[in-house]
C-alpha cells in the first residue's frame, strides 16, 4: 500500500473545501462548498445532461450554472486563501482534468450531491467519515483498498461509469437507493453491515471473494441497535439485478442476506460460498426468511442446483428453530438423503437395513445365510412384490419378526422414494 497522504496536502480536497472544513452537522458551509465544487465543474457538462440531472432532481439549476470569468477569478483568490492558509502552493486543479484523492487520509468528507464529471479516483483513501449521498460520478469511479472504519454513505448515489470498491474495507456501508450503469467491482471487500436496499445494477456486478462480517460498525450506536434488533446485517431487500451477478466465494459470517423483493438475473453465481447457520431459535427465524425468499427467486430463474441448496439451507434453520425433538424428522431427511439431494445414502441406508433384517432372520428363524439375505432384501423391496414371486415366507411363530418384515418393507419403500427423489434432483430430470 502506497503511504497515506494528508488531505490538506491534496488540491482536490482544498477545492472540495474551498471556504473551510466543516463540521458534522454544519450544513450550510458544507452546501456554500458544494455549490462552489459543482459550479465550478459544471462547465464541462452539455446542456442536455445539464437538463436531465436538473429534471431528476439530483441537483438544482444554480449550482449546475457555470462560473462566468469574473466569478472564476473570485474563486481563484479564495483558492490562494484557502493554500495561504494551509501553508501549501498549489495552483488550482483545471476543470477538464480527472479528479484524484488517491491515498488521502481524510478526518471527514462531505461529498453529499457533489458533481464528478470525469473519472474520480478515491484509491486507497482513508476515511474517518464518508458522505456521497445522491452525488454524481459520471465517469470512472476508483474506490479500491479505500478504508471506511466508520459510516460511509452512498445512498442514492449515480455511477454512469464503472465504479471499483475491489478490496475495500467498510464498517457501516450504505447503498441505498444507489444506481450502477456500468460494472460495480466490490470484489474481496469487507463489510460490517452491508445496506444496498433499492439499488440498481444495469451492468455486471461482482461480489465474489466478499466478506459480510456482521460485526459492529464503528459508526453511530443508534445504527448499531437498528441493525441487530431488526437482524438486517446485509440488505439487498427491492435491489435490482439488471446484469450478470457474482457472488463466487463470498462469506456471510454472521447471517444470510436479506433479497426480500429483490430482482436477480439468471446470470447470478452462488459457487463456493461459506453460508452461515442459526445459533439459537431467534437467529433461525430471520435465516428461514432469508433463505426461503432465495430459494423462491432461484424457483423463478429456472436456476435448480442453487434452489435446492437454498431449500436444504432452509431446512437446517427450521431443524434450529423447532428445537432437537420437534427437528428431529429434519435431522433424519438430512441423514437419509441430504434433504433430497443424494442417491447414495438412501441406497447404502437399503443395503444397510437389508443387512441388519439377515442377521435378524438367519437367528430367529433358522435361516441360512443365503436365505436370510435372501428374505431379508425381498422384505425391504417389498413394494417390487418379490416375496410373493419367490414364495419367500417367514416360517415362525414369533409375530413380532412379522412386524419386523413390515417394518423393513416401509422403510425400503421410503428410502426407495428418497432413491428416486435424489436422482429426479441430481440430473433434472
Amino acid at each position: 500500500m502506497a503511504p497515506k497522504n494528508k488531505a490538506e496536502d491534496n488540491p482536490w480536497y482544498l477545492l472540495a473545501t474551498l471556504y473551510g472544513v466543516p463540521k458534522y452537522g454544519d450544513d450550510k458551509l458544507q452546501a456554500k462548498n458544494r455549490a462552489a465544487w459543482n459550479r465550478y465543474f459544471a462547465a464541462n457538462l452539455d446542456e442536455e445532461t445539464r437538463t436531465k440531472l436538473v429534471e431528476e432532481k439530483r441537483h438544482p439549476a444554480e449550482e449546475l450554472r457555470p462560473f462566468s470569468p469574473e466569478e472564476l477569478q473570485e474563486v481563484a483568490a479564495a483558492f490562494a486563501e484557502r493554500c495561504k492558509a494551509s501553508a501549501k502552493n498549489f495552483t488550482l486543479p483545471a476543470s477538464d482534468t480527472n479528479i484524484d484523492f488517491s491515498n488521502v487520509e481524510f478526518e471527514s468528507a462531505f461529498l453529499d450531491r457533489c458533481l464528478f464529471p470525469g473519472d474520480a479516483s478515491f484509491d486507497g483513501a482513508t476515511f474517518g467519515y464518508a458522505m456521497f449521498d445522491r452525488a454524481t460520478f459520471s465517469g470512472v469511479a476508483e474506490f479500491s483498498h479505500a478504508i471506511f472504519p466508520g459510516d460511509a454513505s452512498f445512498d442514492g448515489a449515480t455511477f454512469s461509469g464503472d465504479a471499483s470498491f475491489d478490496w475495500a474495507t467498510f464498517g457501516y456501508a450504505m447503498f441505498d437507493g444507489a444506481t450502477f450503469s456500468g460494472v460495480a467491482e466490490f470484489g474481496g471487500a469487507t463489510f460490517g453491515y452491508a445496506s444496498f436496499e433499492g439499488a440498481t445494477f444495469s451492468g455486471y456486478a461482482m461480489f465474489d471473494r466478499a466478506t459480510f462480517s456482521g460485526e459492529p460498525p464503528f459508526g453511530s450506536t443508534i445504527h448499531r441497535h437498528l441493525i441487530f434488533d431488526l437482524g438486517r446485517i446485509t440488505s439487498f431487500v427491492n435491489a435490482e439485478m439488471r446484469g450478470e451477478t457474482s457472488f463466487a466465494g463470498t462469506v456471510f459470517e454472521k447471517e444470510p442476506p436479506r433479497f426480500f423483493g429483490a430482482k436477480l438475473h439468471q446470470g447470478t453465481i452462488w459457487r463456493g460460498i461459506r453460508w452461515p447457520l442459526p445459533k439459537n431459535k431467534n437467529e433461525a427465524g430471520r435465516f428461514i426468511d432469508a433463505y426461503a425468499c432465495l430459494k423462491l427467486e432461484m424457483d423463478r430463474l429456472k436456476k435448480h442446483g442453487d434452489e435446492l441448496e437454498f431449500f436444504a439451507r432452509e431446512m437446517q434453520s427450521r431443524r434450529v428453530y423447532l428445537g432437537a425433538w420437534r427437528g428431529f424428522p429434519f435431522t433424519l431427511y438430512w441423514l437419509l438423503s441430504n434433504y433430497g439431494r443424494s442417491y447414495v445414502r438412501p441406497l447404502v441406508a437399503i443395503f444397510v437395513v437389508s443387512a441388519i433384517g439377515a442377521g435378524v432372520f438367519r437367528h430367529f428363524d433358522a435361516r441360512t445365510c443365503e436365505e436370510a439375505l435372501g428374505l431379508s432384501a425381498a422384505s425391504t423391496l417389498n413394494v417390487f412384490g418379490f416375496r410373493r414371486d419367490f414364495h419367500l415366507s417367514i416360517d415362525t411363530p414369533l409375530n413380532w419378526l412379522k412386524v419386523f418384515a413390515a417394518f423393513q418393507t416401509i422403510l425400503g419403500t421410503i428410502l426407495l422414494f428418497l432413491i428416486g427423489l435424489g436422482i429426479r434432483n441430481k440430473f433434472r430430470i
